[in-house]
């Protein structure tokens, strides 16, 4: 088939469609990324019952309507982007006619050219990164880096992913990069690629197919006297209290320098946290006023959904282009 060429009329059947949104571009806003804009397309997935073509619209209308049959005329096929896509224009001719009937098989076939299947891997398989599919893991999360971007400008979220005995390195990108995760959530992420890096090790990264379900996440709430502070290189607060017990703090609860902080310490505090990473903060008690608890705000939250947080890439060691 040439890259593009007219056929006969079609008969073929609209299995199923998808709508697919997907960022262009990513902005940073008062320390955080977020989508500056989105491109939103529809998929058919359609067949003869012997090949499957994929039908993209720009729009939320799908240009075939799912579990109905057509003739079509005077249309374009194309092999351009690797597989057959079928496109049409003012001199195509779209006819419903009486439904066609094909096997569950072929059927199948349609619908995983919208979504292909990820296999469910425990991550502790031996061989799993000669795995060439798509995969999916299901873990506890056990380290975060903060979000950062590539030269190329797309947001990259590298985490560690605790799968049984196993623990893996992955790469989530682009929007998947702003879900907010926390050190001890316990995640399904799906289709995965396994990939081996230059030193030999083996790493994954997200596809445009990935999802990233929390299926196990636990919020808490402590009253804390606070007796020290800190300020990492990326401007979130470290509290420590009375137990010794390490806080994180966003950048967005904070105004002003950690030597005004330290000078009024000790302090009261009633925390909002998954894993000791801050989400609220309220004073307590009424010997803390409100110019005790400045700098930190106490009359924000942050919501577990909300978009990361931003780290210029220069002061990363790994940057990479996806």
């Amino acid at each position: 088939m040439a890259p593009y060429s007219r056929q006969a009329p079609l008969q073929i059947k609209c299995v199923a469609t998808r709508r697919s949104q997907k960022a262009l571009t990513f902005v940073i806003e008062d320390n955080k990324i977020h989508v500056g804009a989105y491109k939103i397309s529809t998929m058919c997935a359609l067949t003869d019952g012997l090949t499957v073509y994929l039908s993209v619209k720009i729009g939320s209308d799908p240009e075939f309507k799912e579990g109905v049959s057509y003739v079509v005329k005077d249309y374009v096929l194309s092999t351009k982007f690797g597989r057959a896509c079928l496109f049409v224009n003012q001199k195509t001719t779209i006819s419903r006619r009486i439904p066609l009937v094909f096997p569950e098989e072929v059927e199948n076939m349609a619908n995983q050219a919208l979504l292909p299947p990820s296999a469910c891997m425990t991550g502790e398989e031996e061989d799993i990164f000669k795995c060439t599919s798509y995969m999916s893991l299901l873990g506890i999360v056990e380290k975060v880096q903060v979000v950062r971007m590539t030269r190329g400008q797309i947001p990259i979220l590298d985490l560690s992913l605790r799968c049984g005995s196993k623990l893996h390195e992955v790469s989530l990108w682009r929007e998947n990069a702003l879900e907010e995760l926390y050190a001890g959530d316990k995640v399904e992420i799906s289709h995965l690629r396994g990939n081996i890096r230059p030193n030999g090790t083996g790493k994954f990264d997200s596809s445009n197919y990935t999802t990233v379900k929390i299926v196990e996440r636990q919020i808490l709430k402590a009253d804390l006297e606070i007796i020290a502070v800190s300020e990492d290189s990326g401007n979130m607060i470290t509290l420590v209290d009375s137990e010794l017990e390490h806080y994180i703090v966003p950048s967005q609860f904070y105004s002003g320098n950690t030597d005004d902080l330290f000078q009024q310490l000790p302090i009261k505090i009633r925390v909002t946290h998954i894993n000791n990473r801050v989400l609220s903060v309220e004073p307590l008690g009424p010997t803390v006023s409100a110019e005790t608890m400045d700098p930190i705000e106490t009359t924000k939250s942050v919501d577990p959904g909300d978009t990361a947080e931003f780290v210029d890439p220069s002061k990363n060691s790994e940057s990479l282009e996806k």
